[in-house]
């Protein structure tokens, strides 16, 4: 095997034991402090380090910036986060959120309608069906498994993350973002402005503690190391190697990953529905992945 295969090889993992780390983390925080205190720790953490590094380079920041990020951030930080760390908190297994919040790309493949190039056909429509019948497929089988101790609302609001992510997406898409900061910089504006949202929230259920369980401060840091900087870096290269699209399949390796990891660290069941549900969403980015129409160019 090349270098250059294996690096990229051992990129993707590191991309998918990341993004999958923040279910895990998100769980085991929430055991012992309230979803809101944790994530205000995580992203105080996160823009202390952020800040250190940018150092002098946040004099760069401009308003443009602000109000185009605080949009993003908002959606893809804010309101996913929110979602999944409170369902995560009231009982649902983080594989179970994983799986519906994976549908996120085919959320967003069948609302791109902007261009040709995005636009989305009859395929990506029953593709998306289909997967969503999956999910479905996995709430159910969950539901009744558990006793219905577990609310139907706490199943629909890794749903709503996921379209508050895909939102974000299509604004990122439709918008031009302000020059200048690279990467890094954005981040840490949207960090900013989730820790002010954060912080409101804390205040407002009144939550807000000082962490000292041993969980609660290993998520703080497992959070804000491995699922936001590692993350981030991680799709940051990614994206220099490989396309956009084979980087966003690589999210519908993330439910798989978090079963188990969530199997072997909390002793959560995998129940037969769930790997029926997990076929149905296969099934269903297959046909989307399989069938998507050509696009023609004009020469």
């Amino acid at each position: 095997m090349k270098r250059s295969t294996l690096g990229r090889f051992l990129l993707q993992g590191a991309f998918v034991l990341s993004w999958s780390s923040g279910y895990i983390g998100a769980k085991l925080g929430t055991q012992d402090g309230g979803a809101f205190n944790l994530l205000f720790w995580r992203f105080l953490l996160v823009v202390a380090c952020l800040g250190v590094y940018l150092n002098v380079r946040l004099l760069q920041v401009t308003w443009a910036q602000v109000r185009h990020y605080a949009v993003v951030g908002f959606l893809s930080q804010f309101l996913y986060l929110s979602c999944l760390y409170v369902a995560i908190q009231n009982g649902l297994p983080p594989g179970i959120a994983a799986i519906i919040a994976a549908l996120q790309p085919l959320m967003t493949a069948a609302l791109s309608t902007g261009s040709a190039t995005e636009r989305s056909g009859g395929w990506e429509w029953a593709g998306l069906m289909i997967s969503f019948v999956g999910v479905a497929v996995v709430i159910a089988g969950q539901y009744s498994s558990s006793g219905q101790q577990l609310g139907l609302v706490m199943y629909f609001l890794p749903l709503a993350a996921a379209l508050g992510l895909t939102l974000a997406t299509l604004y990122e898409r439709r918008t031009v973002p302000p020059k200048g900061g690279g990467l890094v910089l954005p981040l840490f504006i949207q960090s900013v402005l989730t820790l002010i949202g954060f912080t409101g929230a804390v205040l407002y259920t009144g939550t807000l503690s000082i962490p000292r369980a041993p969980d609660v401060l290993i998520s703080i840091v497992w959070l804000t190391v491995l699922s936001t900087l590692v993350a981030y870096l991680s799709l940051w290269m990614l994206l220099r190697r490989m396309s956009a699209t084979h980087v966003a399949a690589l999210v519908y390796l993330e439910p798989p990953v978090t079963l188990v990891w969530a199997a072997l660290m909390f002793g959560d069941a995998i129940h037969v529905s769930t790997y029926a549900g997990m076929a149905v969403v296969v099934a269903g980015l297959l046909l989307v992945r399989l069938k998507r129409p050509a696009v023609v160019c004009a020469s």
